[in-house]
């Protein structure tokens, strides 16, 4: 192929793709290796999925610009304008679909592993594809165009479809309460505000300190939730505060806080049992299963299986046991027949 014959629609088209195949074949597979072997299950782990993920389809995104420019996307027989926003839309929906995808990642086989992922490695092997054999012509004689069109517009079609409807199903569902919940754990990947950093630092520590449990709540990000941790801490009675805080109604925050904080081990003896009874409370509290929606027992159980173990693991040395407590809460959500 000689690049003087070229558009520079190609040549950039081209440069796109090959540094999109890089990424795909580097980085990707080498992350998506560590995610099926347990390395990279942390918050660090999304990070470093949007760092290989965004960069490689915002190329593919430039490519299939190109190729619309190019006409290579006229057999669609939609508008310009139509087009170049049809690609925004299937770029951003396969981004999102395959970054869903990559938390599923699971390890107990091979098959499943493919299976769960196929969309990861589908969806940019298909559009570099279109994009390459749309702008050089040279490679498709005796191809017949569908073979390379028709599945990138199945895997387009298909992400948009799964974007609006888990869109549409969490809103009608919860109201918008789940999409804020991804919101928030995705906002720990950026810095905090200046705006509500400053805030902390006007809080009365001694007047303030449930707004301050609040804003140490795992949802924050990192950057807020060590500021309000700092401020916690510098109440002369932080201990015997929170430990009141564990003992009376309301104690949501301050379960939550101990959850996600670090303490000593004198400090771990004088919250074990008033950690326990925030527990007791927060299960005595819950609506009998019958009447809640699934959807809500299934939220709970969720919560629940991640956070009282790890909970009860932190307490371990204290000399208060947590099993019967966590027994207590499975059973608060079983329905009765």
């Amino acid at each position: 192929m000689n690049p003087s014959t070229m558009s520079p629609y190609q040549v950039i088209a081209n440069v796109c793709v090959i540094l999109a195949a890089i990424i795909y074949l580097l980085p990707l597979q080498n992350l998506l290796w560590e995610f099926a072997h347990k390395k990279n299950d942390s918050a660090g782990g999304a990070i470093a999925a949007l760092i290989v993920l965004l960069p490689m389809w915002l190329l593919l995104w430039g490519a299939l610009t190109c190729v619309t420019v190019s006409g290579g996307l006229d057999w669609l027989r939609l508008s310009r304008p139509a087009l170049h926003t049809l690609t925004i839309a299937a770029t951003l929906a396969m981004a999102i679909v395959s970054l869903l995808f990559m938390g599923m990642t699971p390890r107990s086989s091979m098959f499943e592993r493919i299976a769960v992922c196929a969309p990861i490695y589908l969806f940019p092997l298909a559009t570099m594809l279109l994009v390459m054999l749309s702008l050089n012509p040279r490679f498709t004689s005796g191809l017949a165009p569908q073979l390379f069109r028709f599945p990138w517009l199945i895997f387009a079609s298909l992400s948009i479809t799964v974007c609006i409807g888990f869109v549409g199903y969490q809103l009608v569902r919860t109201g918008g309460n789940q999409l804020m919940g991804v919101a928030n754990q995705f906002r720990q990947v950026y810095p905090a505000s200046e705006e509500i950093l400053a805030q902390i630092s006007t809080f009365d520590v001694q007047n303030d300190f449930t707004e301050l449990l609040q804003r140490a709540d795992a949802n924050e990000s990192n950057a807020v939730r060590e500021a309000a941790t700092a401020r916690l801490r510098t109440h002369p009675d932080f201990i015997d505060v929170l430990a009141a805080s564990l003992n009376s109604r309301g104690s949501d925050s301050a379960l939550a806080f101990v959850y996600s904080a670090t303490f000593s081990p004198g400090e771990l003896a004088i919250l074990a049992q008033p950690t326990r009874t925030a527990v007791e409370r927060f299960t005595s509290d819950i609506p009998a299963p019958n009447y809640m929606s699934s959807e809500r027992r299934k939220e709970l159980l969720s919560w629940g299986r991640k956070t009282l173990p790890a909970i009860a693991k932190k307490f371990a040395g204290t000399g208060v046991d947590f099993a019967p407590t966590i027994a207590a809460f499975e059973e608060a959500l079983v329905p009765v027949r």
